[in-house]
């Protein structure tokens, strides 16, 4: 299967349509045409089948869209998604499929590494190529291998595989270079003629060869990424840093008097702009992303390998580029601050967000490297590690096992079948554990206990699917050119879906914050204060709180979570810390436990809409606390660094936390003589050692006036958990959501 993946890529990269746009001066198409979305039959056939004749007839003409039944017709029963189903024991298949029940969604996709981009530039692929052949006669010559024909076949294999897939890709950059060449023949504005013929020199020269200037490795950067994002197999995130792997090139190029600082940033906004022609193709009436498809994250800042503050030229040269360009993609910049992070830099992030708040997200290093230590990972490596998804830590040019959309854990479900014995309140059916009645709690530990029984009842059936999913994809999904682009593949021979640095393997829970406001009134209120009798409380979530208004005002007046109390946040931080020891206590196939992760996208949303009405006054399909540790809306009432206490308390570092939190901020205190007061705020983010944090900071009028008039504000991107879209795009309820999060102000609450 190697082999027959690699020679498909090379087919499909020696004779897929190639053009160059007007003013380009990065290339390399994702489809044959501008405006275009690309199809990965081996993954997904069936849906798409039929997609194509109704809910998404207008996206193609009849030719094409015979065309694509025809290919339909070979992969309907190869296609990968869904394969598992037929190897699942019959106890787990019944929860394949989420039927608006259950307590987890199982969905394809994932990312397996960040290719080594200072190996490529210093090497080109010319240069992994000969490390491939001289491991070929290594293996031929070592009859500890050879003799063992298992062994010496599978690496034969793929390494064979890496070089062909490697040989497509140098010949692409030639036949983009013959493009260019045959263009500027033709082009009559001389200026353009010029940059043509620069195109057609260096496409002839990157990727096979190691760049020697700031355009070359931006464009070989988008040569590689193209293929491993993109081409080979679609999966999310990008995880390299951006500022660190090509400051050397503008450094020499500025110094040899090569390029300016404008040149360079109009080079980056050409890259940014390359980012921006990529679709995603997700089923008819499956709103998980409630905006955005594929969600490219970049990171910036943090420190070097050595601990030095890495900030540098091009992480503002690329905070101007995005800011300038105001597209959505990348869908965030991750940015990485420590203690030591420059004034300058944090002063920059202030104007960024006020122009393109939705744009960034905040990692803490203070919380990062030590949590990445936890794990025994050298702290060179730990230092040099980047986000890749929403949440996802990564670190690049090591082989990883991320699954980006592997499944989503419903947490107020798994409370809400914990409260009905595992019957589902919608449709009567048992689906969960039958945990013990509710009427025979005599504590809030005894609600916990029963709680986390259902949270491991259905985390055992989404790492059965899971892990066999893993398996699968070793066999059937091998990613040869990636591999060849990540340490450790080479010399062990290994595909990236079998070889891994770290196999960091994680669930995606949502709802945290609901359980633990849900705790907290049910310990307030039935067992400390004994003020509702549990049936009492119980029979209100059946009925909705219909007649029950009086009881419901009683409960959304118990302490919530982000206002600095320790009633709740305590209790939050237990139950934070317990629920993901049951996830660390599953194995994936490597061995090693499963991880929790806040990459959710807007799930809560969606998975708000399958729960029941829940016991902080929440009703029936309300929505959840965005991200995973954000107030629920409304919640928060004590300003901004309340929230950021309550935060603080749970435990960022245990080993298995990564933990999604916004903010909304009005405008006016990100600027003038708030600016510093912001920056100082920023500070105590990363003194508190809290993970991430990101910002929406859009007044409450725009936001309104855009959803009354979204031809007025088709470029406004906002944060939405973890990712940013387009505001005109999203759903209305979750458009609300937004709008109805708490604006919190510098003046007031600080």
């Amino acid at each position: 299967m190697v082999l027959r993946r690699a020679k498909a890529l090379a087919h499909l990269l020696d004779n897929k349509a190639l053009y160059i746009l007007p003013n380009e001066r990065i290339v390399g198409n994702i489809t044959s045409e501008p405006d275009c979305i690309h199809t990965y039959p081996e993954l997904f056939s069936r849906w798409l089948d039929r997609a194509i004749d109704k809910q998404y007839a207008a996206l193609l003409d009849d030719d094409k869209r015979q065309r694509l039944h025809e290919v339909h017709k070979y992969w309907l029963k190869k296609s990968f998604h869904g394969m598992e189903r037929n190897f699942l024991p019959e106890e787990v298949r019944k929860y394949w499929r989420y039927d608006d029940q259950g307590a987890f969604y199982w969905i394809h996709g994932g990312h397996v590494g960040t290719p080594n981009y200072d190996k490529v530039f210093k090497v080109g692929l010319k240069g992994i190529i000969k490390q491939c052949e001289d491991r070929l006669k290594e293996i031929s010559s070592d009859p500890n291998i050879y003799l063992n024909g298992r062994e010496y076949l599978k690496q034969r294999n793929f390494l064979e595989a890496a070089i062909i897939t490697l040989e497509a890709v140098s010949r692409l950059g030639k036949r983009f270079s013959n493009l260019a060449k045959e263009m500027a023949k033709k082009e009559e504005d001389e200026r353009r003629k010029r940059e043509l013929e620069e195109l057609g020199e260096i496409c002839d020269w990157v990727p096979g060869n190691p760049p020697h200037t700031f355009h070359e490795a931006l464009q070989c950067y988008w040569f590689i990424n193209l293929v491993t994002r993109i081409l080979d197999l679609q999966s999310s995130g990008n995880g390299e840093r951006l500022d660190q792997i090509f400051y050397p090139f503008y450094k020499r190029d500025k110094e040899e008097g090569r390029i300016t600082r404008e040149e360079a940033e109009e080079l980056m906004e050409h890259l940014i702009l390359k980012a921006n022609e990529e679709g995603g193709l997700i089923p008819p009436g499956f709103g998980w992303s409630g905006g955005v498809t594929i969600t490219r994250v970049s990171t910036i800042g943090g420190q070097t390998h050595d601990g030095e503050d890495a900030t540098n030229e091009v992480t503002y040269i690329i905070l101007d580029a995005k800011n300038a360009i105001g597209l959505v993609q990348p869908a965030s910049i991750a940015v990485r601050l420590h203690r030591r992070t420059p004034e300058a830099l944090l002063r920059k992030v202030a104007e960024s967000l006020r122009l393109r708040s939705g744009a960034y997200s905040f990692f803490n290093d203070e919380e990062m490297i030590p949590y990445l230590l936890n794990f025994g990972i050298p702290l060179r490596d730990a230092r040099d590690y980047s986000t890749d998804g929403c949440m996802r830590w990564m670190l690049p040019g090591k082989a990883m096992a991320h699954r980006a959309l592997g499944g989503t854990m419903v947490l107020p479900k798994c409370l809400e079948y914990a409260l009905y014995q595992g019957v589902d309140k919608f449709t009567g059916k048992q689906i969960g554990a039958k945990t013990p009645n509710p009427s025979t709690f005599t504590s809030i530990e005894d609600v916990i206990q029963a709680y986390l029984e259902q949270l491991r009842f259905f985390t055992e059936k989404h790492v059965a699917i899971y892990n066999i999913v893993d398996a699968l994809e070793e066999e059937y999904l091998p990613q040869p050119f990636l591999s060849a682009l990540l340490d450790g593949c080479i010399e062990h021979g290994r595909d990236c879906r079998e070889y891994k640095y770290f196999p960091n393997t994680v669930v995606q829970p949502v709802g945290q914050v609901t359980v633990a406001n849900a705790l907290a009134a049910m310990k307030k209120l039935v067992f400390d204060e004994k003020k509702v009798s549990m049936e009492e409380l119980l029979e209100a979530l059946r009925k909705n709180w219909e007649g029950k208004e009086d009881l419901r005002r009683m409960c959304l007046n118990c302490p919530k979570f982000g206002n600095d109390d320790d009633y709740v946040d305590l209790l939050a931080r237990d139950v934070f810390w317990r629920s993901s020891q049951v996830t660390k206590s599953f194995k994936n196939i490597w061995g090693y436990p499963f991880m929790e992760d806040g990459t959710s996208g807007s799930n809560y949303w969606i998975f708000s809409g399958f729960t029941g009405a829940t016991p902080d006054g929440r009703k029936d399909r309300d929505v959840f606390n965005d991200g995973t540790i954000s107030p629920v809306v409304g919640t928060d009432v004590n300003g901004p660094t309340a929230v950021l206490n309550s935060v603080a308390k749970i435990d960022h570092a245990d080993g298995n936390n990564t933990h999604l939190f916004n903010q909304k901020f009005s405008p006016q205190f990100l600027a003038g003589d708030y600016e510093p007061m912001f920056v100082d705020y920023l500070r105590t983010w990363v003194d508190l050692g809290i993970h991430h944090i990101q910002f929406n900071a859009q007044g409450r009028e725009t936001l309104l006036d855009a959803q009354e008039h979204p031809e007025k504000h088709q470029d406004l991107i906002v944060r939405v958990a973890g990712y940013a879209a387009y505001f005109v795009d999203l759903e209305k309820t979750v458009q609300d959501s937004i709008i109805a999060r708490t604006e919190q102000d510098l003046e007031t609450h600080v």
